[in-house]
């Protein structure tokens, strides 16, 4: 079997049980697709990020190598996973750059791109900032629905492989996904 096709779970498996040559067969897979993720975000920004998609996939793909004692189950599980470390780097920079210039440009998000989120009755632009406390703030009351969140917003995958990365229904992905959508609407009109 070559490397290229060589299932992702199965380098997952492999590098995660120690096989330090799996690790360059794995990052051939993974980044490609990593970059794709970072790209996607980044597009999602309306400026004030310096990052490159580049930069971006490069410290979360360093990240996610320190986490080799996941248990990845499967391509859709290292994806959500992938995408919530994405997610962790670009607010660490945008924390970071805030930080070192008080005062310097937002980077808003378009509310009506994330993911066909549609929450209902915003048109404009958030703040990656606010909308990352929010969804803390989510994950505090409801951690199932910010992973439905998360993975709808930030991954890229459809109902079906949130609900088997999640371990549930499509349906029961799609009621944490009206839930989180309410009461997400509700704290970004708080936030104004």
């Amino acid at each position: 079997m070559s490397s290229d096709a060589e299932p992702l779970t199965e380098l997952l498996e492999k590098w995660r049980l120690g096989d330090r040559e799996m690790e360059q067969r794995l990052f051939t897979q993974v980044y490609p697709i990593m970059c794709a993720q970072a790209q996607a975000q980044l597009g999602r920004l309306a400026g004030g990020v310096t990052l490159c998609a580049t930069e971006l996939a490069n410290e979360a793909y360093e990240r996610l190598r320190r986490q080799q004692s996941v248990d990845w189950r499967n391509r859709n599980h290292f994806l959500a996973i992938a995408a919530r470390v994405i997610r962790r780097v670009l607010v660490d920079h945008l924390r970071q750059r805030g930080a070192e210039k008080r005062g310097g440009p937002e980077s808003p998000l378009p509310l009506n791109e994330l993911g066909a989120c549609q929450i209902p009755g915003t048109d404009d632009m958030v703040d990656l900032l606010i909308l990352d406390d929010i969804l803390n703030h989510l994950g505090e009351s409801d951690p199932e629905a910010l992973r439905v969140v998360e993975l709808r917003m930030f991954s890229g995958l459809n109902v079906a492989q949130i609900a088997e990365v999640c371990g549930v229904s499509t349906a029961t992905v799609g009621r944490r996904w009206r839930f989180a959508r309410a009461w997400l609407s509700c704290q970004i009109g708080e936030t104004r």
